[in-house]
């Protein structure tokens, strides 16, 4: 792909100081000043010039009625040329035959006449033409007075042969005639008379030789335009009757590409294969569209920047739309304008090189601090030139210029997008669009070679930089002659010292290294004095200082650093005091911003208001700029290791216009291995204790609080959790690995403590006499044995519950691996309770207790001791009367067991009570009959009551029945007295008799006991140890 240089090669024109073939005028044609070859070797023939010469030319042949053309464009807009260049193809027959071929051929001469408005008429418009025609005294009669020629007169004056009559810039000319006075009225209207004549002379018949030809310049000229909208009306009116309106150049097309080729090149190309090649750059561009376009960058399509450079090369295809937005521009002369400025581009895209490094000529390829070029873009729009000073060119001191500079890459793109910006912005029309968006700009600067990225990056710059850019509600941005919010802010900061910068930088440090979590550092200094700084034993700070040059700890905290003993309590950030200038700056703008908008806030301004939106983008952008300077300047960190104190790089990041400076500390010292989260793991504490014995707790015994000390100036150890050594020292404690003694710590290894048994009694069945034992052994296995101590051949306890009738057991705990000394034995004596039962009798009330049978009882009924004054429980007793409480001890082998109190129930004497007479027969009759529900209770009942003699049953019966089939049944009930032992024999009788070999179910109740004694009675009552007192509550004792 080949550059412009070895494809083009401009005119020598493009490069002469005194060119002027851009300003001719009809002059130059009536003087023969004009080289006809060259002028079409130089000018590209439009659709409008090409439709002038069609139409002319058709009057002359005889093919066309249409006798008069006006043609219409501002001022620059080709009118003069397409003039200039049909009165040399009318003149010239043969030039008319090279240049529009045979079409026009046979014609003959035609005579022209040319008017230019800038020119003095003695004798009038009207005298000036027939001058040139050569009958001046023809019009003698209407040069003194002037006086217009009426329509006769003019056809008598053109009816002899083809004549072409050009006017050009007729309202200056008819605006200086107002001055002129000419008997009662001046020398204007007395013009407009003569040119409506004309007008109406030129729709004759006679005049079908004549062609006339004028300009219309009332779009540029106001004064003009006013004159022919009011006091020349009936002119326009006459005029627009019977003219043909043709415009010269379609600004808004490809031809002012053609234009631009045309003039300023040479026709031939400098490669042979130009087509091929200005192929391949269309190509090239394409591509670098379509990568940003999928970058997300522009919507400019690929597609379309391909069509366009095949059409507009060697220009890009945004200059048709650039430049066609400031045509209208007062005083800008259009086409001429276009072709005057492009060829100082063009000249000083050469003269600088430039021509042999780029493939295209843009928007933006043009060198502002040139003069020339200078002010060219003063004349268009001249209330921009402190935008363009200040914002785009000025020497290397403008903010593009600054932008470009500092980047350090060599490239220019912030003044291309700035210049590209501003001829966006040229435009004075009302309701004009002006700028571009960022998609449309980043489109236009897409090339073969341009990073966009880097583009992109500049264009950020240059909206929070430049003073004069403005963004619309649309996202335009563009270039205007009033200071916007950046300048400002930029007020707002050069009004700030660098020590309220410090200040604003201080909030924002802090807020974003604050110890949050406290889990690493819990102090925090920003950019302190140094004698601000105070070290706690159980606290890490963290230093954020200013950076020193070189890239080093500064001296000053060297020396801080050198002099304190808690040297493993602090650590320093800092960086590059290169940026630290830089970080000032964007702070100051941080804060000037901030301001603008909380004045925004208070004077109510809305969120919808174009400046209230830009304001929060140049806050956002602030908070950007400022966050990345921080991350520029503060990226060394400084900290404590067993070499002295170190650094590593630090680099923060950001989320959201936010970072976790605490975070992102703690994140860095970790892969540093000089910090480590909290964790309660047995592996990590296991690691954590060796660590802390080898570099804290560095002696047998040690204050908990010296070893914390030591945390603080030991440099080799490591930074944890606040809590983590407590947490240590918790788990240490519960392991065994260090013992707390009289205040100090002690550190393993220990010697193991010997075996221990422990044995708990759990429970006693009086029913079954078993104890049930929890037996747990520590340190080894239990064994027990009986009356000796035990030993590993003993019996061996393999369950924790163990249940034993054994009263007394020796248990020992034995260490099979003989790390740990065998512990003493336990000797275990059951505890029995010792139950007590207290019933009325005749004798008395009489007390029974009950225990193990291993064991002995001892009583005393009179208060003393029963261990040594008590008499040995044999059985139930008579409670003295008077006895309040009766007193006992529970002895094994001489061992106090239980002692007990057991309170005698008063309530059971009963003195009216009638007594039992031993020798009297005796009733007892129960309330309810006393039942027995089975055949076991029923015959242990009978059995019972058998052994007493004399005794007999009354009001007995008995149900007997099949146990597989309960109809199947005898009862028997009796009235009479029977004997338990004949009672028993009666009902073995029916079973064996009518239930033989089948499983029966007897019941028995009874409801009257007979006792032919009352001393039997009371045999009975002692037999069942019943109470006589209860007795006579649930039944009657007759007697």
């Amino acid at each position: 792909m080949k550059p412009i240089a070895e494809m083009l090669k401009p005119r020598e024109s493009v490069f002469s100081d005194t060119a002027r073939e851009d300003v001719l005028n009809l002059s130059d044609f009536a003087e023969h000043r004009i080289d006809s070859e060259k002028f079409f070797s130089e000018n590209f023939k439009t659709q409008g010039m090409s439709m002038l010469f069609d139409t002319a030319f058709k009057r002359f042949k005889g093919e066309s009625d249409t006798g008069v053309i006006k043609l219409t464009q501002a001022m620059g807009g080709g009118k003069t040329h397409s003039m200039l260049a049909l009165a040399l193809l009318a003149e010239d027959e043969k030039l008319r035959d090279r240049v529009l071929g045979t079409k026009y051929a046979g014609i003959g001469k035609i005579q022209v006449v040319t008017f230019s408005g800038r020119e003095n008429a003695d004798f009038g418009l009207w005298g000036n033409i027939a001058d040139q025609l050569g009958k001046k005294d023809l019009f003698s009669g209407y040069y003194s007075p002037l006086k217009a020629p009426g329509e006769s007169a003019w056809i008598n004056l053109l009816k002899d042969g083809k004549i072409l009559i050009l006017l050009d810039e007729l309202p200056p000319y008819l605006e200086n005639a107002r001055s002129i006075t000419v008997g009662n009225s001046d020398l204007s209207k007395v013009t407009i008379a003569a040119l409506a004549n004309l007008f109406s002379a030129l729709g004759k018949e006679q005049l079908a030789n004549v062609c006339l030809v004028f300009s219309d310049l009332k779009a540029t000229y106001e004064s003009g335009s006013e004159l022919l909208q009011s006091s020349f009306k009936d002119l326009e009116a006459e005029a627009s009757r019977i003219a043909i309106e043709i415009a010269p150049v379609a600004l808004n097309s490809d031809e002012v590409y053609s234009i631009l080729q045309k003039r300023l090149f040479e026709d031939k190309k400098l490669s042979e294969d130009y087509v091929i090649e200005k192929n391949d750059v269309a190509i090239a561009f394409k591509e670098a569209v379509a990568t940003s376009k999928k970058l997300g960058f522009t919507s400019y399509s690929g597609e379309t920047v391909y069509s366009g450079i095949v059409e507009s090369y060697p220009f890009h295809p945004s200059i048709k739309d650039l430049y066609a937005r400031f045509k209208e521009n007062q005083n800008f002369q259009q086409t001429r304008g276009l072709i005057k400025l492009m060829r100082q581009i063009v000249r000083q895209f050469w003269e600088s090189g430039q021509a042999k490094k780029s493939y295209l000529i843009n928007v933006y390829d043009v060198d502002l601090n040139t003069p020339n070029l200078m002010s060219m873009f003063r004349q268009i729009k001249p209330d921009l030139e402190e935008a363009i000073s200040h914002d785009i060119a000025q020497g290397g001191q403008a903010i593009a210029e600054i932008v470009d500079r500092e980047k350090q890459d060599g490239n220019d793109y912030a003044q291309r997008l700035a210049k590209l910006f501003l001829v966006s912005s040229l435009s004075t029309a009302n309701h004009a669009v002006l700028g571009l968006t960022d998609t449309e700009a980043l489109g236009f600067v897409s090339a073969p070679g341009v990073d966009i990225n880097a583009m992109k990056s500049c264009l950020e710059e240059l909206r929070t930089q430049c003073w004069y850019m403005k963004t619309d509600n649309r996202g335009r941005l563009y270039f205007q002659n009033t200071k916007n919010m950046v300048a400002e802010m930029n007020t707002l900061v050069d009004s700030y010292t660098n020590e309220s910068a410090k200040k604003e930088l201080k909030r924002i440090l802090t807020e974003n290294f604050a110890a949050k979590l406290k889990v690493c550092y819990e102090q925090l200094y920003v950019l302190p004095a140094v004698d601000e700084i105070e070290l706690d034993n159980k606290k890490i700070s963290l230093v954020i200082f200013e950076p020193y040059p070189g890239n080093k700890l500064h001296p000053d905290l060297q020396k801080f650093y050198d002099a304190v003993s808690q040297k493993n309590r602090v650590m320093f950030l800092s960086g590059d005091r290169s940026v630290m200038e830089k970080l000032y700056v964007n702070s100051k703008k941080l804060k000037a911003i901030q301001t603008i908008v909380d004045g925004m806030n208070s004077e109510g301004v809305p969120a919808t208001d174009q400046q209230r939106k830009e304001a929060e983008v140049q806050l956002d952008k602030a908070i950007q700029a400022l966050f990345s300077t921080i991350r520029e300047t503060f990226v060394t960190l400084y900290y404590p290791t067993k070499n002295g104190i170190v650094s590593a790089d630090f680099k923060l990041e950001f989320k959201e216009n936010k970072f976790d400076g605490e975070q992102q500390i703690i994140s860095l010292l970790q892969s540093e291995m000089k910090y480590e989260p909290f964790s309660k793991e047995d592996a990590f504490m296991e690691t954590l204790r060796k660590k802390c014995e080898a570099r804290l707790f560095t002696t047998k015994e040690m204050p908990y609080s010296q070893i914390c000390d030591r945390a603080a100036t030991e440099i080799s150890w490591q930074w944890y959790h606040p809590d983590q050594l407590d947490s240590l020292k918790a788990d240490c404690l519960k392991k065994d690995k260090w013992r707390e003694i009289n205040g100090y710590l002690v550190k393993g290894p220990f010697e193991k403590d010997p075996t221990s048994v422990s044995v708990n009694q759990t429970n006693y069945d009086d029913k079954t006499q078993e104890f049930t034992l929890h037996i747990k052994g520590v340190g080894g296995r239990v064994y027990y044995d009986i009356g000796a101590d035990p030993t590993a051949a003993s019996a061996e306890i393999t369950d924790s519950v163990f249940v034993t009738k054994e009263p007394s057991l020796r248990f020992i705990c034995i260490d099979p691996s003989g790390e740990r000394k065998t512990g003493h034995v336990y000797e275990f004596t059951g505890i029995a309770p010792i139950k007590y039962g207290q019933r009325a009798t005749s004798n008395g009330q009489v007390l029974t207790l009950q225990t193990n049978d291993n064991y002995e009882v001892r009583y005393t009924t009179d208060g003393s001791e029963p261990k040594e004054n008590g008499g040995i429980y044999n059985g139930e007793f008579v409670v003295p009367k008077g006895c309040k409480f009766v007193r006992t001890v529970t002895l094994f082998k001489g061992q106090v067991i239980e002692s007990k109190d057991i309170p005698v129930d008063t309530t059971h004497a009963n003195p009216s009570a009638k007594k039992i007479d031993p020798s009297k027969t005796l009733i007892y009759r129960m309330k309810a009959k006393k039942q027995l529900g089975d055949t076991e209770s029923s015959y242990r009942e009978l059995e019972q009551l058998s052994k007493i003699d004399g005794l007999f049953i009354k009001g007995g019966s008995a149900y007997i029945y099949q146990k597989d089939k309960e109809d199947n049944y005898v009862e028997y009930n009796a009235n009479i007295h029977y004997t338990p032992t004949d009672l028993m024999a009666l009902i073995d009788l029916i079973r064996s008799t009518s239930f033989k070999d089948r499983d029966v179910v007897v019941t028995f109740e009874y409801k009257e006991l007979l006792f032919n004694a009352g001393e039997k009675f009371n045999t009975w009552v002692d037999m069942c140890k019943l109470d006589l007192d209860k007795l006579r509550a649930e039944g009657e004792i007759i007697q």
